[in-house]
């Protein structure tokens, strides 16, 4: 998944999971194509997001990046 600001995906999230808006208007809204933001959704949910609470909360836990698999960047000596 591309680089997303935090802000973006909280927003998305909340207009798909809360707001329950459609593809199309969320795209309007926030640029993010549709797989972006179901990929959003789910990983939050994944991660303890609860859209049936009273007030809902996100996290940055909920919409943060995960970490990263595979072999870490060498890194040189200075």
């Amino acid at each position: 998944m591309a680089h997303h600001h935090i802000a973006t995906r909280a927003q998305a999230l909340t207009l798909k999971l809360i707001l329950q808006l459609g593809n199309k208007q969320i795209e309007a809204r926030t640029g993010l194509k549709p797989r972006t933001v179901a990929s959003i959704a789910d990983k939050a949910l994944e991660r303890g997001f609860d859209p049936h609470r009273r007030l809902p909360v996100i996290l940055d836990i909920h919409v943060c990046d995960g970490p990263r698999s595979g072999r870490p960047s060498k890194q040189l000596d200075r």
